[in-house]
């Protein structure tokens, strides 16, 4: 076989129906006549493993296309010719997935795996792309896609003089879309969330073009999780009342079946799932950037019905002034601003704003995983600009630094315990800074 395409990618998480770097070579005569390159803005998370492997991270993909920006550019090439590469219909399959959850149609593709080939062809104690390239001496960069793919077309070509692979030999790839049941645990968040949200609307009659807006946000940001089969379903309710502009009491009801409270977690305790709706009602009653005395009312309510949350920081403090306004009996316009801007720095502590701050003798504590990379390089290029390393939060400390990728050990979903500590240190006054790591590197200029 002379004539062909070689495909690699990297994908940025676990869950394969996303892109962040694709690379493509474009063989004639079994030559190498093209090469395509480029990074993928996957709009979609990042996990750490994926970071570590393909070195790539968001910050490095924030210019770079979207898949539907570069699919035009890619898709005769991948359609019109054999794909080869290792491993092909992993590739294949993501690509496929990606495609889908862009509602962009799937094309057919004809294969031909080095994988399968040299499993047939050579025998080798192990067929890993690695492996192989290190028998037949070539040296290349692993887990960047145009190397992968060079990679693999030397692979092949390897495989092809001795064995003159022809193209009756490649194989089709269909693909058929899964919905699976078992979802990732740490999403119970964002579906518990969604059912706090629920809890408002249903009180009032017509919802606020901002609480309307709040749900466009949610399906917006969830749409990639459409291969489990909740999230598919809650898409399709949200994607037909998104359409029509608006949502009728049958809506919310049809939204109320749909969306069920995840009480029970592998990685969550009852009352961090609880924290999660308590934080999904917060946003719903903020949403205006008011909080109406009715509003409080119904928060109150659902606080009683919830008491085995006494104790955890964000409960206590939202019935604390709950109650202070309640007990007044009314919640006039310059309060109702400050009640919505009060309970949103409850949920989101972690500021994000151009506030300036120096690390020259300042102390300093982590918290979540970060973005640019484990917590021991943020640490030493922390301490190289004179700052001081601290392991818990305390008064003494100055900045509580929190990595963007959070962590799913945190307490209370998108909140640790550290974040809580210096919550409760700035209410009593302490100088303590909650700091995002976004802030953090964009001081940093890195």
């Amino acid at each position: 076989m002379k004539d062909y395409v070689v495909m690699d990618l990297e994908n940025p998480n676990f869950r394969q129906n996303s892109i962040c770097a694709i690379g493509i070579i474009l063989v004639r005569d079994n030559k190498v006549v093209q090469k395509k390159y480029s990074l993928i803005n996957p709009e979609d998370t990042f996990d750490r493993i994926n970071m570590d492997i393909t070195k790539i991270a968001p910050h490095m993909v924030e210019d770079s296309p979207t898949l539907p920006e570069y699919w035009p550019e890619i898709k005769d090439l991948l359609t019109d010719n054999i794909v080869v590469g290792h491993n092909i219909t992993y590739d294949l399959s993501v690509i496929s997935k990606s495609l889908q959850r862009y509602n962009i149609q799937v094309p057919d593709f004809k294969y031909l795996c080095t994988l399968s080939l040299s499993r047939r062809y050579m025998d080798l104690p192990s067929y890993k792309l690695e492996n192989i390239a290190k028998k037949l001496h070539i040296i290349y960069n692993p887990h960047n896609a145009i190397e992968d793919a060079r990679a693999s077309f030397e692979v092949f070509e390897y495989i092809n003089r001795y064995e003159e692979i022809s193209h009756s030999q490649s194989k089709h790839y269909h693909y058929v879309p899964k919905v699976v049941e078992k979802y990732d645990p740490k999403l119970s968040t964002n579906l518990n969330n969604l059912y706090g949200m629920l809890r408002v609307i249903l009180f009032r009659e017509n919802i606020s073009q901002e609480q309307f807006q709040l749900f466009e946000q949610w399906y917006d940001n969830n749409r990639q999780y459409n291969q489990y089969l909740i999230f598919h379903k809650i898409s399709l309710e949200l994607k037909r009342i998104i359409s029509q502009g608006y949502m009728t009491g049958s809506d919310k009801k049809a939204l109320v079946n749909t969306v069920d409270f995840i009480s029970v977690s592998s990685i969550y305790s009852e009352k961090t799932l609880k924290t999660q709706v308590l934080q999904g009602i917060i946003k719903a009653i903020t949403a205006d950037n008011r909080v109406s005395i009715e509003e409080l009312t119904h928060l109150k309510n659902w606080l009683l019905r919830n008491p085995s949350l006494t104790g955890t920081y964000i409960y206590d403090k939202i019935l604390k002034i709950t109650n202070i306004h309640l007990k007044k009996g009314y919640v006039d316009f310059n309060e109702q601003e400050k009640l919505a801007q009060q309970f949103k720095e409850l949920i989101t502590p972690i500021k994000v704003t151009n506030e300036e701050f120096s690390f020259e003798g300042k102390t300093f504590c982590l918290s979540g995983e970060f973005l640019h990379g484990n917590k021991e390089k943020i640490t030493h290029l922390l301490e190289k600009e004179g700052a001081i390393a601290k392991s818990s939060v305390s008064s003494k400390v100055d900045y509580l630094f929190v990595g963007d990728l959070g962590s799913p050990a945190w307490k209370y979903g998108n909140i640790g315990g550290k974040i809580i500590k210096a919550q409760k240190l700035q209410d009593k006054g302490m100088k303590i800074k909650i700091i995002s790591e976004k802030n953090l590197f964009k001081k940093l200029k890195y």
